[in-house]
């Protein structure tokens, strides 16, 4: 679409003084009059200088054709703010303009301002009903709101009439169908539409890209990867960048269990467009994932700078400060995700936000409230398996065991392979005495979903599953558990310990001693890792360390009972063994 834009050519003439020949230089009058003369011309002069200085903003404002194509070209340039005001001046001067409607739509939409957008494309339609360009570019705004079904009629719409592309192919309509079957959960449709967009344009590096995407989702995970490498291989992005293909390659690597590709590809992505706050919040997730919750929330910090209200990665970031026992920053954090967060949350929905507020309220002791939130979660996503197993947790600490083992085993019912709720299952039957349904269920999380960094993690099943194992007297098997427990996690504290229990119930004291001093090196404020070395001490007969290390149990735990009375017999040992003195008739 053309226009004709005017151009002011004109230039100031400069005045022109002329001092007649004939003007005697003794001539009082006429030297006055001269003066006077030129005094008017000079004023005349500048005035008309100044009055120009003012008309120009007045002609330039009232100049369409300026406004329109300044529109156009700011647009281009990717200057979206700048571009919307021009093209609001242009528009009001001639609102009937289909570029300048155009150019608007255009920059509301890379602005994410989808419904302006909408609003700026439907003044295009009613000129050009069967504009299939606008037609294409609607669809996209539409399916951004979350309206699918407007979008799909859109995008057909479009491919039917088939007019009008521009610059452009149907290829943009296919694309953008496939983006609304995508979130529509229709994977094979979105694949044919991405196939189409892709065979009328072969270096389509977005549709490229997305479909990578929709192959991941249906478990065509080597072919998904295959896809992202001809995105970043077309390398025709037009104002997208190849950090689209990258972030969709970390999802995919995410996907397959390959965490360091996986970091890898989003590094990519986040060097290219560091504003992606999306990509910084996955980041974020994989990096809790691998129990690295300080990373985790600085990436969720860089996503809430640029999305201060994104209710995925506040619910995200709820989730990590939960895990790091900040229970009451947690909470604010989902707090602000349910309350003010933009509704965006992911695969669980708002059921999330509740889930995690309440772990937060269970972890502050405030169990009757976590109840309620838990209860909430589980009342917008009934088949939510998290849900169910957080609240077997809760219930349990209420003392309601028979409710929170019938909510363990109703998370078990939805995802048989879920470790989490397998092990809190296992917490359950230990609480209630029942040992050997204990055992097998700790067995069964191991063989579960457990991973690196998640709760619980393996190191934590074997852990508890050594303690119930200890309880049945299989002291062998415990320490065995143990060691796998140390093997995988070399700083549980809570796994020395364990294994110093085993030990001692063998009467391999010494070796006790060590396990216990191992605890202790990892952390030095549990009463019980020093009441078990000072008792061990004791039996080896080693009563000034034995002293020592009771002291500091009872510097932590006045109140442990274990260790008071281990102290009484040391010091009465240590009064038999101090020499009598010689008495002096």
């Amino acid at each position: 679409m053309e226009r004709n834009i005017a151009v002011n050519n004109s230039k100031n003439k400069k005045a022109t003084l002329l001092c007649s020949p004939w003007v005697k230089r003794g001539s009082r009058n006429v030297f006055s009059s001269f003066l006077f003369s030129f005094s008017i011309l000079f004023f005349s002069f500048y005035f008309s200088k100044a009055l120009l200085a003012q008309q120009e903003p007045q002609l330039k404002l009232q100049d369409f054709n300026y406004w329109a194509a300044l529109c156009d070209s700011l647009e281009k340039a990717q200057k979206y703010d700048d571009a919307i005001k021009a093209c609001d001046q242009a528009i009001a001067i001639n609102p009937n303009d289909a570029q300048t409607w155009t150019d608007r739509g255009d920059s509301l939409f890379a602005l994410a301002k989808y419904a302006e957008a909408v609003v700026s494309y439907d003044q295009v339609l009613r000129q050009e009903p069967t504009d299939s360009l606008l037609l294409a570019k609607q669809c996209g705004a539409l399916s951004e709101l979350g309206r699918q079904d407007e979008a799909i009629a859109s995008c057909e719409k479009a491919l039917q009439e088939d007019e009008n592309w521009g610059d452009a192919t149907p290829a943009i309509a296919w694309y953008n169908r496939g983006l609304v079957l995508r979130r529509l959960k229709k994977p094979q449709e979105a694949l044919d539409a991405y196939n189409w967009a892709i065979k009328i344009k072969p270096d389509y590096s977005l549709a490229w890209a997305d479909r990578c995407l929709v192959l991941s989702e249906v478990d065509r995970n080597e072919e998904a990867l295959t896809s992202c490498d001809q995105a970043l291989q077309a390398a025709n992005w037009g104002n997208s960048t190849p950090a689209i293909a990258w972030a969709n390659q970390g999802i995919v690597f995410k996907k397959m269990g390959q965490y360091d590709k996986a970091l890898t590809a989003y590094d990519r992505a986040l060097a290219l467009n560091p504003k992606d706050a999306k990509t910084w919040t996955q980041q974020g997730i994989l990096l809790e994932t691998l129990g690295k919750h300080g990373e985790a929330l600085a990436a969720y910090d860089w996503a809430l700078k640029i999305t201060p209200k994104s209710s995925e990665t506040l619910v995200n970031q709820c989730l990590t400060l939960n895990r790091l026992g900040r229970y009451e920053d947690a909470l604010k954090a989902c707090d602000t995700a349910i309350q003010e967060g933009d509704g965006d949350w992911g695969e669980n929905g708002a059921a999330t936000g509740w889930n995690q507020r309440g772990n937060a309220l269970t972890g502050s002791g405030k169990y009757e409230e976590a109840l309620a939130s838990l209860n909430r979660a589980i009342a917008i996503k009934p088949d939510y398996a998290s849900a169910w197993s957080n609240r077997s947790v809760t219930l349990w600490r209420l003392g309601r065991y028979d409710e929170a083992l019938a909510s363990s085993q109703r998370a078990i019912d939805i995802d048989p392979f879920s470790s989490l709720a397998w092990f809190n299952q296992g917490r359950i039957l230990t609480t209630l005495g029942k040992f050997d349904e204990a055992v097998a269920t700790y067995q069964r999380a191991l063989t579960g979903n457990a991973n690196v960094g998640d709760q619980p993690s393996f190191a934590e099943i074997w852990v508890n599953l050594s303690g119930v194992l200890w309880r049945l007297e299989r002291y062998e098997d415990a320490i065995a558990a143990t060691d796998n427990a140390i093997t995988i996690n070399p700083q549980s504290a809570e796994a020395w310990y364990n294994k110093g229990l085993g030990l001692m119930a063998l009467k391999r004291y010494q070796q006790a001693v060590t396990a216990y001093t191992r605890a202790i090196a990892i952390d030095a404020k549990n009463a019980d890792f020093w009441a078990g070395k000072g008792i061990a001490l004791r039996v080896l007969e080693r009563y000034p360390e034995a002293l020592t290390a009771l002291d500091e149990a009872l510097k932590l735990n006045p109140d442990h009972l274990q260790a008071q009375q281990n102290k009484d017999f040391v010091q009465q040992q240590l009064t038999l063994m101090t020499p009598v003195a010689p008495k002096i008739n």
